[in-house]
């Protein structure tokens, strides 16, 4: 066994501005940054990631706080770039472990409310909402905020003032000259921002693959429009991601021209109607139905909007899939897909497209019509970005290390001098000539089991995963003064071996001999030995009959 190498985690200096990011450096999610100046510090975003299939039973993946714990005394603000779950997420199961104020926008305070009730801190966390354009002043750090296209309401880049130099954080953003919510980004205010000297820029490395314009989320809606005027008198379900308030209201607008009223399906979506009502969107757009509401209404009359774009087992989309959800599709029905796949979601998006497709349903995605745009800019966006501010230096975030490294090549191709590839914990300091990172402090990833927090490396997730890919075997023995086995040695084996295998009484005999092999003196009193030698008893079995190495426990019985 490899041992794995032991890291000298260094204190902060006292002096000088300093960049950590303690999640969403070489992943695409979980986005938590911090920033010291002076030994005063400020974080960015507080988000979560998304476990998929690779961890059995977990509903979300957390950065670990435990050094954002040791600064928070210091802290003096959150501040929240946009109310997307891998910005925003993690913030009601930190805030007791931060403790200081949270800075958001009024859409993405509104999102957050239900979470801090949740975990019984409303009312107990300060919550600040800002304005795009508002400047906080968190000394020693003026922060200005500043207006940026997204696939949700709201979202903002930070320029960060500093005694030492100018920071522009740019969290998730692209330029899109016709946004469905909000208003294109001020090209002439942000080109003024190059005026303040970008010291660095930290950047958003999402889509820096992707070559060409990005159409608008305008055109997005002219498809749509077009798409659901073909299947008229046809049942229509849609799927998109909840927090996209623009495309839902494209999706709603697009289908009241189409002579249908949107019901909504999955709690999210409600959650983020709520939301966006109370934070002035969806105005002009008819009242949603509920699935009780849109039962009375003819098929043809209705469009189905439904979580699930993203193969969620207990979504929406998938019930309906199944059959079990409100809506009981039949042959001849759409379903059109108004999202984009996530890396490690295929699997799951392709099971349920194929569960409509075997009944004869349609089923539309991005490959068949402009039904999807992505909220995060291309190279092109990139390109505009850097040439605009001129930053003397990048730090690429948000992406795999493929994307990483990419984004400095786009940088250095722009012109931009410097550029630093970090990884999660390293400690940059900002404030020399050319930014390097001298040390890394503690981080990792935690796991969010229902109600506990706990390591991503936790005996208990390998044992899980193990019992799923290998079965798990208890076997329950009774031994007598002497140690002697008395009646039959019982097993059960869910999922692994059927009670009527004969496999059963191979086991039995097996584990009888091993335990009579052990000296008498040891199976007297000696029940270690005992659990080993019907471990390994059971083991042996199974690996030669069914090849597979299970968990066994033993249940050790003395009369």
């Amino acid at each position: 066994m490899v041992e794995e190498a032991k890291v000298d985690y260094i204190d902060v200096p006292e002096n000088g501005l300093f960049f950590i990011p303690l999640g969403g450096v070489g992943e695409i999610g979980m986005n938590f940054y911090l920033y010291a100046c002076d030994d005063k510090w400020i974080a960015v975003d507080c988000g979560v990631g998304f476990a998929g299939d690779r961890f059995p039973g977990i509903d979300m993946l957390m950065p670990d706080p435990a050094f954002a714990e040791k600064i928070a005394p210091k802290l003096k603000g959150l501040i929240i770039t946009h109310a997307h779950e891998d910005h925003i997420g993690a913030v009601a199961s930190f805030w007791p472990v931060l403790r200081c104020p949270v800075y958001v926008s009024a859409f993405a305070a509104e999102m957050l409310e239900t979470r801090l009730d949740e975990a019984g801190l409303l009312g107990r966390a300060e919550v600040n909402v800002f304005d795009a354009g508002d400047l906080l002043e968190l000394k020693p750090f003026e922060i200005e905020t500043f207006a940026m296209n997204h696939s949700i309401p709201e979202a903002c880049s930070l320029l960060i003032k500093t005694p030492y130099g100018t920071v522009f954080h740019t969290g998730d953003w692209r330029f899109d000259e016709a946004p469905i919510v909000g208003k294109p980004v001020d090209m002439k205010a942000l080109k003024a921002l190059k005026d303040e000297k970008i010291k660095v820029l930290i950047g958003d490395s999402t889509n820096v693959f992707v070559d060409g314009d990005i159409p608008s989320e305008s055109d997005v809606k002219t498809a749509l429009t077009e798409l659901f005027g073909k299947y008229k008198g046809k049942r229509l379900i849609v799927t998109c991601f909840a927090s996209n308030v623009g495309r839902i209201e494209s999706i709603a607008e697009a289908a009241e021209q189409n002579g249908r009223t949107v019901c909504l399906l999955g709690r999210s979506l409600w959650r983020v109607e709520g939301a966006g009502r109370a934070a002035g969107y969806f105005r002009g757009i008819n009242v949603f139905l509920t699935e009780e509401e849109a039962a009375e209404c003819e098929p043809g009359s209705v469009l189905y909007l439904c979580t699930g774009c993203q193969g969620e087992p207990k979504a929406a989309l998938s019930n309906i899939s199944y059959g079990t959800g409100p809506v009981k599709p039949v042959k001849g029905d759409v379903v059109v897909f108004s999202s984009r796949v996530i890396p490690g979601n295929e699997q799951a998006i392709a099971n349920i497209q194929n569960r409509f497709i075997v009944k004869g349903i349609e089923v539309v995605t991005v490959k068949d019509a402009l039904v999807h745009v992505s909220g995060h800019c291309g190279r092109k966006d990139m390109e505009k970005l850097y040439k605009a501010l001129k930053p003397e230096t990048a730090v690429p975030v948000h992406g795999e290390a493929a994307h990483l490294f990419e984004h400095v090549d786009l940088a250095k191709a722009c012109g931009v001098k410097n550029a630093v590839v970090l990884k999660d914990g390293d400690v940059l300091r900002l404030d020399l000539s050319v930014p390097e990172v001298i040390g890394e402090v503690q981080t990792g990833v935690l796991a969010r089991d229902k109600k506990q927090l706990i390591p991503l490396n936790a005996s208990i997730l390998k044992q899980r995963r193990r019992m799923i890919e290998d079965g798990t075997v208890v076997a329950t023995v009774v031994l007598d003064k002497k140690g002697s086995v008395v009646g039959d040695i019982q097993f059960s084996a869910v999922g692994l071996i059927e009670t009527s295998d004969p496999v059963m009484e191979q086991l039995k005999e097996s584990v009888k001999l091993a335990i009579m092999g052990i000296s008498a003196s040891e199976r007297k009193e000696n029940d270690q030995a005992i659990f080993e030698t019907v471990k390994g008893a059971v083991r042996k079995v199974v690996v030669e009959t069914h090849g597979r190495r299970p968990l066994v426990d033993v249940h050790l019985v003395r009369v």
